[in-house]
């Protein structure tokens, strides 16, 4: 009994473990701007910046946003223009006097059109802000503030120009796009092998001897396949320290 309760548990934390780090990584715009303790004012403009932060979606994914400025628990409070969070990294807005009082509860919500996870859009939220000048009220809100804004076609248009172009970059830069050298001949000249050696590795060096650029070419592919295949073999730490549990369980048993 003892050893099949132990693997329940394990499989229970895994699945947590699993599941608490698909959460903490739906994150990848970070606002700097405006942060905790900064204020804006009612009829005049407000800057928003952000920055990638690096993590899983990446802005590039993230991309398209509608943005809008809340308070409490997602209350709507000013609907804003939708971004392409990929293509620029501020936007500025004018805080509506008549859409709530002045507080330090507001913040921004960024919830991307394109990244979704369990089938919830993705959101990223700025720190908490301040409006003074303000005029309106929590419990009343402005109508014509909280009506939704259209995303333009033009802005979808370059988001999709931006994706295509960032593909097309990493294929680029993909090992496996180069062709393969099968066999280099013993009698080629020298300068023949050097222009191969300089285009493949983009880097000019003195004329050698054609065995020679053919056994460093050999180790390059040897290389290339070992790393590919570590690739492969790679297991994470984390499964197996659960396989490790798992296996122990079975000799007991």
């Amino acid at each position: 009994m003892f050893p099949f309760s132990a693997l329940v548990l394990a499989s229970i934390v895994l699945d947590f473990i699993l599941h608490t780090n698909a959460a903490l990584s739906v994150r990848s715009l970070y606002v700097i701007e405006p942060n905790s303790g900064s204020s804006c004012h009612g009829g005049q403009n407000c800057t928003v910046e952000w920055l990638d932060d690096g993590t899983w979606p990446l802005l590039s994914s993230f991309g398209v946003s509608t943005v809008g400025l809340y308070t409490g628990t997602q209350q709507l409070v000013q609907t804003l223009d939708p971004v392409d969070t990929s293509a620029t990294h501020s936007l500025t807005f004018t805080p509506i006097p008549e859409a709530g009082p002045n507080s330090d509860t507001y913040y921004i919500c960024f919830t991307s059109t394109s990244v979704f996870d369990n089938g919830t859009a993705v959101m990223a939220f700025s720190p908490f802000f301040q409006l003074d000048q303000m005029t309106g009220s929590f419990t009343t809100p402005w109508e014509s503030a909280t009506a939704s804004i259209a995303i333009p076609t033009s802005l979808t248009q370059t988001s999709a120009d931006s994706t295509s172009e960032l593909s097309t970059i990493i294929v680029g830069t993909l090992s496996t796009s180069l062709p393969p050298l099968t066999s280099l001949s013993a009698t080629s000249p020298a300068t023949s092998s050097s222009s191969i050696t300089t285009s493949r590795m983009s880097t000019s060096s003195a004329p050698q001897s054609t065995s020679t650029s053919a056994s460093a070419a050999a180790s390059t592919q040897s290389g290339t396949a070992n790393g590919a295949l570590s690739r492969t073999n790679a297991v994470s730490p984390l499964i197996m320290g659960v396989l490790s549990l798992c296996y122990f369980i079975v000799c007991v048993l």
